[in-house]
């Protein structure tokens, strides 16, 4: 999808996007040639030759460097360390024309490259990213296959003083020559071998139009409208991976499959951009890593259980039980400067709950917290829930200001019902007011009382979803019978559970 589309706020949906194979620009960079020819005619004797003028245009664009400006962000992030290495390393750029803002061939277009094209109708991009793992810096035999980056002229980038050099065919066009640009020289084979094909090229970058309107807290203020490059190669792992942005400008012939005479050793590439990351290898898909929680001895229950440590088996039984429960003593400094030790547990409890209605609702976050008069201590549980899904929804800018609407909305709506009172119930409520002063002032005076106690307004409640309470243990997978075994055995359920689901004798 190469169309134009519309960038107005609004026509993209909240949660929604919108990918486009390119983002064309309706002139690429590079030079164009304005002609113009005026033939006069009708004239005595024979018509003079046409006057024609020409005019030399050049479209600027990026070039030799792109503005920091432009990237939105990188992924992997850098200097980061994660389970990255199945993931394609990808930069995304503000700019969504970018990656399709000149040709990738500044000459005129061979056979191949215009076959590409015009097969898929999908223009090729003249910028990518290249994975250089850590032994290709500078492997073991002392052959460095990716060198660092340098700093050179225009000249010297198009005419390298090394003869084995590969330079990218950039013609006659490539500005001042003494023009600074950053490159990076990369052994050639090695080169051939991990970058991607011409037509392969097309697939690596595309366009995104997302929605922004929820995102302003985050600085995304944009019209949601980005680029994205991304690279043909998995990170290694565990290994620090570098990132190079570069431009294959003129190295339309170069790419992987290609055949190259000359006697070259190595080729020079103009470096946009570079970051590092560290990746770290995962430890099994998501499925294999839950079922080893299943396995004895390598979680169940106590996996969601404070460790218990010599200091923490002195304690008393209570809070032994607790700690069995899923709580987890904590520091709380309370607001008269005290210091004291306050329980805490998570969602994720490791022994069966059942859900209790006859709390709250709560109007604040202290309104939950929970005290227990015989051990004298705090359960921040509750309003620490009340206070993280408070904070979650304040964060969201869509809501908070829908929130606000609504209040002042219903506020309105009450000022202007009180307004609407005819005089003679204003002056029936008024009373004995009409003796003391004039109709007009008892009017007005009742009127402020209305607006004045609105504090004491019975404000309409937001309607939750249907709320079920649940059953006791977990009805339908374990009888009674094996529930009650579970707990003279000193079973863990969670690992029962386990192998009542598989079919296993208990």
């Amino acid at each position: 999808m190469t169309s134009s589309f519309d960038t107005t706020p609004g026509t993209i949906g909240p949660g929604m996007i919108r990918f486009y194979d390119a983002i064309l620009n309706p002139l690429e960079a590079g030079e164009y040639t304005l002609k113009a020819e005026h033939q006069v005619k009708d004239l005595p004797g024979e018509d003079p030759a046409p006057y024609v003028a020409t005019q030399q245009l050049i479209v600027d664009g990026p070039r030799f460097s792109i503005s920091p400006a432009d990237i939105h962000m990188v992924y992997p992030p850098a200097n980061q360390e994660g389970l990255f290495d199945t993931v394609l390393p990808n930069m995304v750029f503000t700019n969504f024309a970018l990656p399709w803002a000149r040709d990738i061939d500044p000459a005129v277009k061979n056979d191949s490259y215009a076959k590409a094209v015009d097969a898929d109708n999908n223009p090729i991009p003249w910028i990518g990213l290249l994975t250089i793992y850590p032994d290709e810096l500078a492997n073991n035999n002392g052959t460095i296959l990716a060198g660092a980056p340098q700093t050179v002229t225009v000249a010297e980038l198009v005419k390298p003083t090394d003869s084995k050099i590969l330079p990218p065919a950039l013609g006659d066009l490539f500005g001042a020559e003494n023009t600074q640009v950053s490159v990076v020289d990369l052994d050639l084979t090695y080169f051939q071998q991990i970058c991607p094909t011409i037509d392969e090229l097309a697939f690596l970058a595309h366009g995104r139009e997302v929605n922004t309107g929820g995102k302003i807290l985050l600085g995304m203020e944009d019209d949601g409208c980005f680029s994205l490059v991304f690279g043909n190669r998995l990170p290694m792992a565990p290994a620090k991976n570098t990132m190079y942005l570069v431009s294959y400008e003129g190295h339309q012939e170069h790419l992987h499959g290609s055949t190259i005479s000359g006697g070259y050793t190595k080729i020079r590439l103009v470096l946009l951009g570079t970051w590092q990351f560290t990746a770290q290898p995962a430890q099994g898909s998501f499925i294999q890593l839950m079922a080893n929680l299943c396995l004895q001895g390598r979680g169940g229950v106590k996996l969601l259980q404070m460790p218990l440590s010599e200091e923490t088996g002195k304690i008393s039984e209570d809070a032994q039980k607790a700690i069995q429960m899923g709580y987890v003593p904590m520091q709380n400094n309370m607001r008269q400067g005290e210091e004291s030790t306050s329980w805490y547990r998570g969602p994720f409890v490791p022994s069966p709950t059942k859900r209790d209605f006859s709390y709250g609702p709560y109007h604040y976050s202290d309104h939950a917290i929970h005290y227990d008069p015989e051990s004298g201590l705090f359960n921040h549980a509750y309003s620490t829930a009340w206070q993280t899904g408070r904070l979650l929804a304040l964060s969201d800018s869509n809501f908070s200001s829908s929130m606000f609407n609504w209040r002042n909305n219903y506020l309105n709506s009450i000022v202007s019902s009180t307004k609407q009172l005819d005089g003679e119930k204003i002056n029936a409520i008024a009373g004995e007011a009409r003796s003391m002063m004039p109709t007009a002032h008892a009017s007005a005076a009742v009127g402020m009382l209305l607006a004045g106690g609105f504090s004491k307004v019975k404000w309409p409640q937001i309607t939750t979803r249907t709320e079920t309470v649940l059953q006791e243990g977990l009805p339908g997978v374990l009888s009674e019978e094996e529930k009650i075994a579970i707990v003279e055995n000193d079973a863990d359920p969670l690992l029962m559970l386990v192998k009542k689901i598989k079919g296993e004798q208990l």
